[in-house]
């Protein structure tokens, strides 16, 4: 009988964080569009067109597909470390901004907290192998100028004055938004460094959140216009490190699987 109670007590468990972990996922996702594409086509809020796309890569790409994976596959545990990679970019962010409250950073920390106590692979969290060395460097090297983006960017939320913020950019918490979002894909690069064999999506899901946070640089190059921009050069370097990220990723895999045969 005791068996019995624990097995329909895990299976309880498990559906509580496929639920929850959906539902976050589809509002992480379609909150994230909603809010963000109406602004690169409106004139007068085209000046948030950075932060926008550039927010996208960790809040909408990251997050958002950890979480759909986790509702997929509940024993998916690098879903959860990536989930995790983001919040503590934002938490991060959000105290170096003084505005981890009023930014309702705090949100993604309790939502995820819920999930990993829910989470049936949350023994497997902090049980990290042995990292891919190329991998890991790249992302260790990537650290350091999305480290002083971060700063700078968290800095200027701190600073800034709400009664002249004319455009909003203070108002929406930009400066700390993307300072997260650099923060957390960086650190999204790291945990996926310590991957399991043969596991190629999330190698490519932060490849792609990493290039796609260099086209934001690309596309809004002008830091006059938009604020924040990293510029084409930064952009394009930026977009070149998440490719090689995934063909690191991907001629690993290669060299595993013929090794194997």
């Amino acid at each position: 009988m005791d068996v019995q109670t624990t097995r329909t007590a895990s299976r309880g468990r498990v559906l509580a964080y496929r639920i929850i972990a959906g539902i976050l996922g589809v509002f992480v996702i379609i909150s994230n569009l909603a809010f963000s594409v109406p602004q690169f086509f409106d004139a007068t809020d085209k000046v948030h067109s950075f932060h926008d796309l550039a927010s996208m890569p960790a809040f909408m790409i990251l997050l958002g597909v950890a979480l759909i994976v986790m509702m997929l596959r509940a024993d998916d545990v690098v879903a959860l470390r990536v989930a995790w990679a983001v919040v503590l970019g934002t938490v991060i962010a959000g105290l170096i901004g003084h505005d981890f409250i009023s930014g309702s950073y705090y949100v993604s920390l309790v939502g995820v907290a819920v999930l990993t106590i829910l989470a049936p692979a949350r023994t497997e969290l902090l049980r990290f192998g042995s990292p891919n060395v190329a991998m890991l460097s790249l992302s260790i090297v990537a650290a350091i100028p999305a480290i002083v983006f971060a700063w700078d960017n968290a800095r200027i939320m701190l600073q800034g004055d709400p009664m002249t913020d004319l455009s909003g950019h203070w108002k929406y918490h930009h400066w700390s938004g993307v300072a997260g979002s650099a923060l957390g894909v960086v650190l999204a690069a790291i945990v996926v460094s310590f991957r399991s064999p043969g596991d190629r999506l999330w190698t490519w899901v932060v490849g792609f959140a990493t290039m796609l946070f260099g086209l934001a640089g690309i596309i809004f190059s002008d830091a006059v216009r938009y604020p924040s921009s990293i510029g084409t050069l930064w952009g394009v370097l930026v977009f070149f490190v998440g490719l090689v990220y995934i063909v690191v990723a991907e001629v690993n895999r290669r060299a595993e699987t013929e090794a194997a045969t």
